[in-house]
């Protein structure tokens, strides 16, 4: 099942052995995370483009995923903006690492805001694979980003996970 994970309980009832049933829970988390960016840019097609990096640490709280427990873990992206007129399209393919090294691998995307100072907007981040205890997750997180001074950056996101 999509966002569950499902555990069989035993139900005894009088007079029989017994009936199996299924409750399932979604596996849902928050994160927050605060980094520092170091981006290039160049003007280009009557706007501007942008590639850099950006590393931080990554907080998980209220988990009710056995997988992925509340703490902290080293996130690193490679980031792509391209903003013409008024049209953002911005891209981060991200690692997580966490506490036992074991690795998710993510791709954010953005279609507002921008990435100055003052700053941010809406986007949607898909895990597209992982490593050790995340082999085979999928998923997301619908996240808000802030862009602060002196090339900082803030994000919220609410995520649910696949296993």
């Amino acid at each position: 099942m999509k966002n569950k994970i499902c555990l069989p309980l035993i139900m005894t009832l009088v007079g029989s052995i017994g009936m199996h049933s299924v409750a399932c829970a979604e596996m849902k988390y928050k994160t927050s995370f605060i980094g520092k960016t170091d981006f290039q840019s160049i003007d280009w097609n009557g706007g501007k483009a942008t590639v850099g990096s950006l590393r931080g640490v990554l907080e998980t709280y209220g988990s009710n995923d056995p997988k992925a427990p509340n703490g902290q873990s080293v996130q690193n992206c490679v980031l792509k903006s391209v903003r013409i007129n008024d049209g953002t399209d911005i891209q981060a393919n991200c690692t997580v690492t966490d506490k036992d090294g074991d690795l998710i691998f993510a791709v954010s995307e953005r279609k507002q805001g921008d990435i100055n100072a003052g700053s941010g907007g809406k986007g949607k981040t898909r895990y597209i694979g992982g490593t050790g205890k995340y082999k085979g997750i999928s998923g997301g997180c619908e996240y808000q980003t802030k862009y602060l001074p002196e090339n900082w950056l803030s994000v919220e996101s609410e995520c649910t996970r696949d296993y």
